[in-house]
This record gives C-alpha cells, sequence and structure tokens, in this order.
C-alpha cells in the first residue's frame, strides 16, 4: 500500500497594501480590505497559479504602466489570453470576492457577465436573471433559457406605456439643425470626441429625409447637439429650451430604459455637458450617474463587449466602431468623475474595467482630457501612484505633482487641470495641515495659467462652465492660502474675474463677483483686527528714563583695555606653528 506525503503549504502572507497599513488580510485575490477601500491589491510574489478562496486561481499581479501612451496600471496584455475553459461563473466569483464591487484596476481579460446582442444588454454572470440560462447551459439543453426577469415579480399590472414623439423636425429645420451641429463640433467637438462629424451629418439627413422612422434615441442626441450649439453660439435657436425638453422626453421615456444602446449614451452625453452649462451641480451629477449606470447595462466598460457590439451589422455605418465605443465609455467616465470630485460624490464603480484607452487622433484632446482626469483618485482609475503614501495628505501631494507634470496647451484642459489642483487644495484644507510651498506653487502657477485661459475662452464666445468657475475658485483659494507669495496674485485673479463678468454681465457672474469681494472684505478685517492687537501691544509699552551717563559709567568697572590681542590668542600656540614663527 503506498502513501504519499503531502507537501505542506506555506501560509500565503498580507498583500502590500494590508503590510503597509497594517490591517488584517485575509489573502484572497483582491483581498477584502482592498477591495472595501479600493487600493491595489497586489503581493509580494510573482506566483500566478496560487488559489483563492473556493480553489480559484489568483490572478497575476498587475503591470505599472505611464499615462501617455505607456500604460501605468493595467493587468496582462490584450494578447495574454486566460484559458478559455474558465466559466463566466467562476470569473464572476473570483472579480466580486470582498465586501464592495469597487476596484481602482483597469484588467483584461474574460468578462464576468455576458451580453445580449438581441436585446443590447449585458448582465453579470450571477444575476437571477441569468441564473436560468447558466443552469440550463450547465444541464446540457440544447437551446438554454434566454436571459428574462423570470418571477421577478407578479406582473399583475401592465408596465408603464411608451410615449409618442413628434418628429424634430417640427422644432428645428434641417439646415438650422446642420448650422448649430457645427457649431457644437467646432467647439466641444475636439474634447467631447464621442461621434465622428461626418457620420453624424449622414445620419441627420437619413433622419430627416426618413421622415425619422425608428430613429427616436438619435433625434435625442441631435436635439442635444443643437441645443448646446445653441448655447455656444452668439445667436440661440429660439426653441432652444424646446429641444432640450424634447431629448429629456426621449431619454425618459419607458422604452429607453427597457431598450437601450448606444445613442441613449451619446444622448444622455448631451444632456450632462448641458445641464452642467446651465443648471445645478446635482443635477448635472445625476445625470451623469444615470449615463454610468448605462454605459454598465450594455457593457461598455468592457472590451469583450465592444468587440461584440462593434461587430453588429451595421454598427459602422452609424459610427459604433470599436474606437468610437472606447471614447464613448472613457470620455463619458472623465466627464462623471470630474464631476463628482468638484461636486465632492461618490463616482459610480465598476466590478472591473477591461476597455483599453483611446487613441491620440489628429484634432481631437479627448485622450488628454482622460488622462488628467485620470489623476483623480477614482474608482477604475488606469493611474495609481508607484508606492502607496502613508497618509490622505501625502497621496494628494504626490497627485498634485503628477498634474503638474501633464501639460497641455488647449485652454480647455488648461482650466481643466487648474480645477483639479483646486479640488486637490480644498482636501488639503479641509485636513487642517501645513501645506508645503512647493505645493503652494503648484496651485498657484496652475491658477495664474488658468486665469489667462479663461479671458482666452471668453474672449472667443466660449463660455464653459469652468470658465468663471476656475477664476473664481482661484480667488477663493488665493484668500485661503494667504501668504505674501499668494497675496501677490490676488490682483490679477480679481482683475480676470471682473473682465469674465464683462463677458457675460449675468446675476450669477454678478453673484461670484460680489461674493469675492465680500470675502476679500473680511479677509482685510480680519488682518485689521490682528494689526490693531499688535498695535495695542506697543501702545502699552512702559516709559522708562534712561539713567545719567555718570551713572551709568559707574557701573562699569575701571578695567585697562589696552590688551595685547597677539599674546593672548596667539602665544600659547607658538609650538605648534614652529619656531621660526615670530609674533611682529
Amino acid at each position: 500500500m503506498s502513501t504519499t506525503i503531502a507537501k505542506r503549504k506555506r501560509a500565503r502572507q498580507a498583500c502590500i497594501p494590508c503590510h503597509q497599513r497594517k490591517r488584517k488580510c485575509n489573502t484572497v485575490y483582491p483581498c477584502g480590505m482592498c477591495t472595501t477601500y479600493g487600493y491595489n491589491c497586489r503581493y509580494t510574489d510573482d506566483n500566478t497559479t496560487g488559489t483563492m478562496g473556493g480553489g480559484l486561481p489568483i490572478p497575476p499581479p498587475a503591470k505599472r504602466v505611464r499615462l501617455d501612451g505607456e500604460s501605468r496600471l493595467t493587468g496582462r496584455a490584450a494578447t495574454d489570453r486566460r484559458p478559455s475553459s474558465r466559466s463566466h461563473m467562476e470569473r464572476d466569483r473570483r472579480e466580486g470576492d470582498g465586501s464592495s464591487t469597487k476596484s481602482s484596476t483597469v484588467v483584461t481579460g474574460v468578462s464576468p457577465g455576458i451580453f445580449d446582442k438581441q436585446k443590447f444588454r449585458y448582465t453579470g454572470a450571477s444575476a437571477a436573471m441569468v441564473f436560468p440560462h447558466i443552469l440550463g447551459v450547465a444541464l446540457g439543453a440544447d437551446s438554454p433559457p434566454k436571459m428574462r426577469s423570470f418571477a421577478y415579480n407578479f406582473g399583475i399590472r401592465p408596465e408603464e406605456a411608451s410615449n409618442t414623439h413628434c418628429f424634430l423636425g417640427n422644432l428645428i429645420s434641417e439646415e438650422d439643425l446642420g448650422f448649430f451641429s457645427r457649431a457644437f463640433f467646432s467647439v466641444l467637438g475636439p474634447i467631447s470626441d464621442v461621434m465622428d462629424p461626418r457620420i453624424y451629418a449622414q445620419r441627420c439627413r437619413d433622419y430627416y429625409h426618413s421622415s425619422g422612422s425608428n430613429a427616436v434615441a438619435f433625434a435625442a442626441v441631435a436635439a442635444g447637439v443643437a441645443a448646446l450649439g445653441s448655447f455656444l453660439s452668439p445667436n440661440r435657436h429660439p426653441r432652444e429650451s424646446d429641444l432640450v425638453r424634447y431629448a429629456k422626453a426621449i431619454l425618459d421615456d419607458p422604452a429607453s430604459m427597457r431598450l437601450h444602446g448606444i445613442d441613449h449614451i451619446a444622448a444622455w452625453g448631451m444632456r450632462v455637458l448641458y445641464l452642467r452649462a446651465t443648471t445645478r451641480p446635482s443635477n448635472a451629477w445625476i445625470a451623469s450617474c444615470t449615463q454610468m449606470h448605462l454605459c454598465e447595462a450594455i457593457g461598455l466598460h468592457e472590451e469583450e463587449n465592444i468587440k461584440k457590439i462593434a461587430s453588429i451589422a451595421g454598427a459602422a455605418v452609424v459610427g459604433h466602431d470599436a474606437d468610437r465605443l472606447r471614447r464613448i465609455f472613457w470620455i463619458s467616465w472623465a466627464g462623471h468623475n470630474m464631476l463628482s470630485y468638484e461636486y465632492d460624490r461618490s463616482p459610480v464603480g465598476f466590478r472591473a474595467v477591461t476597455c483599453q484607452p483611446i487613441i491620440s487622433i489628429p484634432g481631437s484632446v479627448a485622450d488628454q482630457f482622460v488622462q488628467l482626469i485620470q489623476i483623480i483618485p477614482s474608482p477604475n482609475s488606469p493611474f495609481q501612484l508607484e508606492l502607496q503614501p502613508p497618509t490622505p495628505s501625502e497621496e494628494l501631494f504626490k497627485r498634485l505633482k503628477a498634474l503638474h507634470e501633464l501639460q497641455f496647451t488647449h485652454p480647455f484642459l488648461v482650466v481643466t487641470n487648474a480645477d483639479i489642483a483646486f479640488c486637490f487644495y480644498r482636501r488639503l484644507y479641509q485636513l487642517k495641515i501645513r501645506i508645503p510651498d512647493d505645493s503652494i506653487k503648484l496651485v498657484i502657477d496652475s491658477g495664474n495659467a488658468a486665469v489667462e485661459a479663461a479671458e482666452q475662452q471668453a474672449s472667443q464666445g466660449r463660455l464653459f462652465w469652468n470658465v468663471i468657475g476656475s477664476v473664481f475658485q482661484y480667488t477663493c483659494i488665493l484668500l485661503a492660502i494667504d501668504t505674501p507669495a499668494a497675496s501677490a496674485h490676488i490682483g490679477a485673479a480679481f482683475k480676470g474675474l471682473e473682465n469674465l463678468v464683462k463677458a457675460a454681465d449675468t446675476g450669477l457672474t454678478r453673484e461670484a463677483l460680489s461674493m469675492a469681494r465680500h470675502l476679500l472684505s473680511l479677509n482685510k478685517a480680519k488682518k485689521r483686527k490682528e494689526l490693531a492687537q499688535l498695535e495695542a501691544v506697543e501702545a502699552g509699552y512702559e516709559f522708562f528714563q534712561a539713567p545719567p551717563v555718570s551713572e551709568a559709567n559707574t557701573a562699569v568697572p575701571d578695567m585697562d583695555w589696552e590688551v595685547d590681542w597677539d599674546q593672548f590668542f596667539i602665544e600659547p600656540y607658538l609650538s605648534m606653528l614652529g619656531p621660526d614663527v615670530q609674533l611682529s
């Protein structure tokens, strides 16, 4: 009878983030602590054949890559395929292990969900509506059940009926739509590069010549583009507000929620931009959350789904090629995370993002915009610091330096760079710590560049939301820094704010200028109070009369100060200097 001696397995050590923070680690990948707090879970060993809870293989550690196209943090390269025999359920358990779905890692590999081409819908493999399908496959069914919401409710009430939407041509002519669309693409196209202008123009022609049949979602896109073009034009369209409401009605329609597509995501993106430019921050943030949830509902966060969508017949005709789909996802992600960080709200996070980065193309700065936003500590960002700083303040200092290393010339990006720097400063300000002078200088340099870029944008009639907001925030931050170095730039910042108010004299811009001046007056009053306290100390000096000269002299003993200093200092050391040295 043969016996086999089992080799003793060494217990896996804690992951690097848990070890650095001295936290308890459950040694799976990703571990519970890293999953909960969004840390980059990684281990010191390079063993890729270990196992996780449930006997699942441990994935390899993520690779670091740079933002300039060389990668900063990704998983394996797209050419490194995992075994095809691994099931969707197995991958989903591996990715979902932990108490949260947040992850700051961009990984590549097999999708943890299932994409339904017929309904254009993506669902996680552990979803209730998917389980009958997976069970049918496991039981060997030739035709497994479709993905449907079986027994989701009793079905005792009919679903909400869809509405009828009028033809977009009733609100705006084809000629006017072309005019305001060109205004949109000339100004916002390089930044929000989610559509090919030529394909968009052809789709508009097809829509108008077919009376809008079977293109309701695209009508919402076109209405949003026209509304933004009207906003950016010197002469607005008389029915701009109607165009906004028209697009909103389509997006809010129950049919949009049941059968959504890429055009719905693009239309929500247009709505987010318009709300950010015209209304309160909460409205824009909520709309951007909806846009991100739609990205997940369709599966744009996963490269495998992007390739499936791009391979559908007719996808290229409507501009839904793989590169464009990646742009739609990453630009939507960047806009949402900027809104969330600026508003200090939680962004939408995905279990994992395998969508490949967008490439740089002439005439577009969308890739640069995404690189800027990736500096923000946000879920699923490819950018990660090489070493995890020990404190939140140290992390902000390092991210501020990384932000400064990204030098762009487009005025919108210059202003966005400053907005992110101001976000970092406000968080440091709340920590009540001393901010190093070099970090303060980076903030001031960003602010000075933003004032110049904002005035340039305003002179061209490009009244983006951050044009007025960045300069106003800069004046507030200079007053908060409250140092001679910061005070030297207050005058230029206020002058820039006044020039912007002249460019767009509205109630909101006047209110911003009035508030900035009020804060300046409070700063002056604070300094006057401090000066008064110092003057009060000086006024309280007691008068002491100087004693007579004769009395002063008697206090000093009468000494002969004719001292031979050479003899006093040098003579004791003559023996060390040599016999040839003589005192003069």
